[in-house]
């Protein structure tokens, strides 16, 4: 079951692209980049009961000479967590507004799901995607909106549970009473809590940094990898088990994201069902199966 909520600012380049009304009535059909992505079928997808309509295919298009707009960005992330890789796939809903060669992205953090880790599977609750805050610190880059321009993002700077002064370097608290140490869902416990197995909370402050690098394969959308760091204090547990955080470590190389434009600009697939003009979380999560295949994790990453 996915999930849904937040937000982010990052970063990217305004590129002007002209075509005639000529050249679109009989344009052939546009060059993709190569993409170590496999094309998605888009034929009985399986979201028929939400009134989304696949006919444009997801990511085609000419594009809309310009990144302003609505975008959907999926991310698999690998990390090692005691030497089993974990995977953590995350949809995003990212508002891009242009100013020059810089790009404002405002983002929502609709959904994470992790995979099991020796045989723990690890919950977060909605309430705790809906509060995290994320932190502008930069902007991002873009050469050029052509296929096989690179994308360089703004830094991510996500915040679960913590309200620090220096949100990337400042050192996370270690005591559930530190003041920098918030209740962030609300549940009267230090910290964001997740679920681990059936019957066990662990309550933390944690601090996630990434950043995104790929390139266009499409007009309308950019495949690559991620860059990230994520840090992970215990502050307590519902049992003593609970209350452990083995260290995450970065798995980069068998990390990758895709972003494709949803708004339905540029002859890109539309996922505002309901015509309010906006691409609400639940209409994202509708395509987001459409947008990447996922992949099982596999330890031997986490041992080479």
């Amino acid at each position: 079951m996915r999930r849904t909520r937040t937000q982010i600012v990052s970063a990217t380049l305004f590129v002007s692209m002209f075509v005639s009304a000529g050249l679109l009535a009989s344009a052939c059909e546009i060059d993709r980049g190569e993409s170590s992505f496999p094309d998605q079928e888009l034929v009985d997808a399986g979201v028929a009961d939400t009134g989304t309509s696949i006919d444009g295919g997801i990511g085609q298009g000419p594009g809309a000479g310009t990144m302003t707009g609505t975008w959907l960005l999926y991310h698999e992330r690998s990390t090692c967590v005691l030497r089993q890789e974990q995977l953590t796939h995350a949809t995003y809903v990212v508002e891009l507004e242009q100013d020059g060669a810089t790009v404002t992205e405002t983002r929502r953090l609709c959904d994470t799901q992790l995979s099991e880790i020796l045989g723990m599977q690890l919950e977060i609750p909605d309430v705790v995607l809906e509060n995290i805050e994320f932190v502008s610190v930069d902007r991002g880059v873009v050469s050029t909106l052509r296929v096989g321009g690179t994308y360089v993002s703004a830094t991510e700077v996500a915040l679960w549970g913590l309200d620090l002064d220096e949100p990337t370097t400042e050192a996370i608290p270690s005591e559930p009473e530190d003041p920098r140490v918030v209740d962030s869902d609300g549940d009267g416990n230090p910290g964001v809590t997740f679920e681990v197995g059936s019957d066990c909370r662990r309550y933390q402050g944690q601090r996630q940094i990434i950043k995104y690098r790929g390139s266009f394969t499409a007009p309308n959308q950019i495949d690559g990898q991620s860059t990230g760091v994520t840090d992970v204090v215990a502050l307590g547990g519902s049992k003593d088990f609970c209350a452990i955080a083995p260290p995450v470590e970065s798995n980069d190389p068998h990390s990758r994201f895709r972003m494709v434009r949803v708004d339905g600009r540029g002859g890109s697939f539309d996922a505002d069902t309901d015509g309010d003009g906006q691409v609400s979380c639940e209409e994202a999560m509708a395509v987001a199966p459409l947008v990447m295949d996922d992949r099982e994790s596999e330890n031997a990453n986490c041992q080479e």
